[in-house]
């Protein structure tokens, strides 16, 4: 499933990783695109605030590889990958690569396309294409197996275009343009996040179109 958004500030870039964070789960894998300057480590920088973890502490791991960022309890831990020095995949067995993947781990890796063949299949991909000085056109890809998750909708439709709709945790009505929008306010995504970590939600049937039009 491929999402497409407009992003026209840092600011705009910014939170669309915090909408992002909302969809992810323990042991998702996200490949980050694009040039020099295209904002890859603020897209980090969003997505680990997004899940209320100390975004302070993200910098680009250029020298090291790669950074971990300890998780709390209602978010996991995030390991951030710049393979931007690495010649290739094999050099991977520095950074424990075996051991990240099988952890659980949330991995944000930038500069994917130098370790394409470690890249698992199941795995997500954000590229930020450049159309102006603070402008992106920001492109997600995702794996068919996470059209079933709570969120979704929030990615695929801008903010001047979602309906307004009920908060699933608090019951509230809540605006499209509320940031932390399907959701009152941040601890209610987080709550959110909490559920499906510890395996609260179940799907009894196939995800229909209908079910994405409508939210959640």
């Amino acid at each position: 499933m491929e999402i497409v958004r407009r992003a026209d500030s840092l600011e705009a870039t910014a939170a669309f990783g915090r909408q992002l964070s909302g969809l992810l789960r323990p042991g998702d894998i996200i490949a980050i695109e694009g040039d020099l300057g295209a904002g890859k480590t603020t897209l980090v920088r969003s997505i680990v605030g997004g899940l209320g973890l100390d975004a302070g502490l993200v910098s680009s791991p250029t020298f090291v590889v790669a950074n971990e960022y300890p998780g709390s309890e209602s978010a996991p831990p995030v390991v951030h990958v710049d393979a931007y020095r690495l010649s290739g995949s094999d050099e991977l067995d520095t950074i424990g690569w075996d051991r990240i993947l099988t952890d659980d781990s949330i991995v944000l890796i930038e500069w994917p396309s130098r370790i394409a063949s470690a890249l698992p299949a199941e795995h997500a991909t954000v590229r930020l294409v450049a159309v102006a000085e603070t402008s992106r056109r920001i492109e997600l890809d995702l794996p068919a197996s996470w059209t079933e998750r709570a969120g979704l909708l929030r990615l695929a439709q801008p903010p001047e275009s979602r309906p307004a709709t009920e908060c699933p945790i608090t019951g509230e009505t809540v605006p499209g343009d509320r940031p932390t929008w399907p959701f009152a306010n941040e601890q209610a995504r987080l709550a959110d996040l909490y559920r499906w970590m510890h395996g609260s939600y179940t799907i009894t049937r196939e995800i229909k179109d209908a079910d994405l039009e409508q939210g959640e």
